[in-house]
């Protein structure tokens, strides 16, 4: 047993137009077309589907049947779908990525990736993004195989041959601990040592090819994950050096204590974002590495 026709892209257009209009006359004024074709269109739809679209006994307008309104529901769908090809056709035509792939280091603060992201969605809708968040070197692991063409990571974790990079604002580095932490209770009349504590090291693995930057403690927990760190330090489980925009938040509401380390004073992560050479990104990548260079955390 056949189904129905599969209504073409015109009829969709007639019939959301009579949806919208609320008639057929100011439908055929607004397409252009005489008003029996707009009626024919409808009819033979009708008959295509065998549904009754529109109500037209009832009222001097044709009114939706409650089967109309689910058509016309699925119509939309379909003919955001069609505009949305055409967009990307259009965007093909013009030189646009059939897609941009991000990797980034999760030392970069979320606020800017989620800024980032919002402001290409916006500049560039129809294309769409691969993002991938990696720890330390392994930015450099995934541009260097191909999974992503846009890093974001620092000079300290890549080795830049083949690459082409463009410097970032950099990112601050401060040591924080939970308030009920002992260093968050230390001053200077009962002084401690940040060596003599857990600290919460972000690492990648195999640990024994990673290169340690800022480690004294002489016991170190190694975390994969920057979330998870995070939640740790929050648990008062260790210190750790962190991404200040990250911690902001948790600062200012009490539940993590900004530390005051003779042995541990922080600094500057410097950030850089990269593309291989023999692979520079197109339109919308170019954007996006644009948009990086003039971003940044409001830090005062």
């Amino acid at each position: 047993m056949r189904g129905p026709a599969i209504p073409s892209i015109d009829q969709l257009l007639v019939l959301l137009t009579v949806a919208d209009v609320g008639s057929f006359t100011a439908a055929a004024r607004r397409l252009g077309r005489a008003t029996s074709a707009i009626s024919y269109a409808i009819d033979t739809l009708e008959q295509q589907l065998g549904l009754s679209l529109f109500d037209r006994g009832t009222t001097h307008k044709p009114k939706l049947t409650q089967h109309g309104e689910a058509v016309v529901s699925e119509a939309r769908a379909v003919a955001h779908s069609v505009e949305t090809l055409r967009a990307r056709v259009r965007g093909f035509l013009d030189g646009l990525e059939p897609e941009v792939s991000l990797v980034v280091d999760s030392m970069l603060p979320g606020n800017r990736l989620t800024t980032l992201l919002r402001e290409f969605h916006a500049q560039f809708p129809t294309v769409p993004v691969r993002l991938l968040v990696e720890t330390l070197g392994g930015v450099e692991r995934v541009i260097r195989n191909g999974h992503a063409r846009i890093g974001v990571g620092s000079l300290l974790h890549m080795d830049m041959t083949g690459f082409r990079r463009i410097d970032i604002e950099s990112v601050r580095i401060i040591p924080v601990a939970a308030s009920s932490h002992p260093l968050a209770k230390a001053n200077e009349a009962a002084p401690l040592q940040a060596s003599d504590f857990v600290q919460l090291v972000l690492s990648e693995e195999p640990a024994a090819e990673s290169r340690d930057f800022g480690v004294v403690s002489l016991n170190t927990w190694r975390i994969g994950d920057q979330a998870a760190r995070h939640k740790l330090l929050l648990a008062g489980l260790g210190w750790a050096g962190m991404p200040e925009p990250i911690v902001r938040a948790d600062i200012e509401t009490g539940k993590l204590e900004r530390l005051s380390l003779p042995d541990w004073r922080g600094g500057e992560h410097t950030l850089q974002a990269i593309h291989r050479i023999d692979t520079p990104p197109g339109p919308a990548g170019r954007w996006l590495i644009e948009r990086l260079v003039t971003l940044s955390d409001g830090v005062e």
